[in-house]
């Protein structure tokens, strides 16, 4: 069965991979042959598509690692060294970086995981990178969150957009501010000041370089001193994550 199979792929590889070879090589009935062959053998066989396909999603996997890694090497100054939108230990020899967009559900639904690694590491240090994509009131949603941050209340503002169940909008914005017990007026400015608008320019031109395609995105990466450690291996995770999944990264980086 297993050389039937390694035949089968052979000749799968020679008629779709490389037409153009079996054509110079095969006459218009051999070639039909061999597709037949094939034909037969796969619809007898399906299970070899699913063991094609695994490889094929195990192949992209690690050349997708390999070219983050690389980004996160080449981008750990931006990546490893903000000071607002922080939790955990500001030091962490642990850094856990999350892309991540208020009014996506997935999200949302990794916050009480994120709060719970917080919790049970005191060497983790998360670093949030406000990456708006969902529209006028995302982007809104974030330089609230960053112009909390300037008046030391990050992480209330922002659990408080994601605790949200209904669609943003300015005024629920505005309301949960004014929950948080910030100077209205000092916050108003700094939701339009050049230092927020720095900061979102910042994390999408670091998107693009890590080629993100949607929120929410890790990067858990070793950081001794708070110091992205060079020559280390650093993962990246495009989506949402198990916590289970999540803490066992943790504890590699932390090695």
């Amino acid at each position: 069965m297993k050389l039937n199979r390694l035949v089968a792929a052979g000749l799968l590889a020679s008629v779709v991979a490389a037409p153009s070879m079996a054509a110079d090589t095969l006459s218009s009935g051999q070639k039909k042959q061999v597709e037949q062959i094939v034909h037969d053998y796969l619809l007898q066989n399906p299970e070899i598509l699913v063991e094609v396909s695994q490889a094929l999603q195990q192949k992209q996997q690690q050349s997708m690692q390999e070219k983050a890694k690389a980004s996160v090497t080449k981008n750990a100054d931006s990546l490893f060294t903000q000071k607002l939108a922080i939790a955990g230990n500001p030091n962490g020899n642990v850094t856990m970086v999350e892309f991540f967009d208020y009014q996506c559900i997935h999200c949302k639904k990794m916050k009480p995981v994120v709060s719970e690694l917080v919790k049970d590491n005191k060497n983790l240090r998360v670093l949030y990178k406000e990456f708006p994509i969902f529209g006028k009131n995302s982007e809104l949603a974030s330089k609230a969150a960053l112009a909390a941050a300037m008046q030391d209340k990050y992480l209330k503002m922002h659990n408080a957009l994601l605790a949200q169940d209904k669609r943003l909008n300015e005024k629920t914005i505005m309301e949960l501010a004014e929950s948080a017990g910030l100077n209205m007026e000092q916050f108003k400015k700094d939701m339009n000041g050049e230092k927020v608008k720095q900061i979102l320019k910042e994390n999408r031109e670091l998107a693009e370089k890590m080629n993100l395609m949607g929120t929410p995105a890790f990067i858990v990466a070793s950081t001794p001193n708070g110091q992205f450690k060079k020559g280390s291996n650093p993962t990246f995770i495009p989506g949402a994550a198990s916590e289970e999944a999540l803490q066992n990264l943790i504890k590699q980086a932390g090695k």
